[in-house]
């Protein structure tokens, strides 16, 4: 059967893969977050882009946590900041959000399989290696979600989540501390490990 509708009105923001860790401790606040973007097609190009907050709590975290950007694409990083990741309550209040050093990614390599135990993302560049793990899978679940739905409350969004059940953020060989917690996305109970592949954001279109 054809959809009802076979194209989507608006305008299509960005689309591409956006995998994230958020780690928290005893506490129940965060004490490392990691926002990873692989961008298939923007207004301003591809490119990949790593959010890290090593030290989440700090403007400016110790040499083996820090607060970082490691990017590819420095319009990509501009763009996403402005448009999406400061939408995002959890890394746009975060203390060193408005003064992020952006480091150029060297290297940025996937491993593993997402069908399998373990899946990673290695970024790379300036002295920083970024291991993101994720492991203990779900099965898939494909999401079409309306603003009212998203972190952003702007755009409608499609895309392909596979939640994990253990994930760990790696800086040059040092395991950051933390501990998974859950969130409600939609009405579904996940964790704070996520893997989003097929991920599409679109703008609506005005409403006359």
């Amino acid at each position: 059967m054809p959809l009802n509708e076979p194209i989507t009105p608006g305008t299509v923001d960005w689309t591409g893969e956006n995998p994230g860790i958020l780690l928290k401790g005893e506490d129940g606040n965060f004490t490392a977050m990691a926002l990873f973007f692989r961008v298939a097609w923007s207004p301003v190009g591809q490119g990949q882009v790593l959010l890290l907050y090593g030290t989440p709590g700090q403007v400016e975290g110790p040499e083996h946590a820090p607060n970082v950007i490691l990017s590819d694409n420095p319009e990509l990083t501009a763009f996403l900041k402005k448009n999406f990741i400061s939408k995002l309550a959890a890394f746009a209040n975060a203390p060193a959000f408005a003064t992020l050093p952006e480091l150029g990614a060297q290297a940025v390599r996937s491993s593993g399989d997402p069908m399998g135990h373990r899946y990673t993302e290695t970024i790379s560049g300036e002295g920083l290696v970024v291991e993101l793990v994720w492991e203990g899978f779900e099965p898939p679940r494909a999401l079409e979600l309306s603003p009212h739905e998203v972190a952003s409350g702007e755009q409608n969004m499609f895309s392909l989540l596979v939640p994990a059940h253990s994930a760990q953020i790696i800086v040059n060989g040092h395991s950051l501390p933390g501990k998974l917690g859950t969130r409600v996305q939609a009405g579904y109970e996940t964790t704070t490990a996520f893997l989003y592949f097929s991920e599409t954001w679109i703008i609506p279109p005005e409403t006359p």
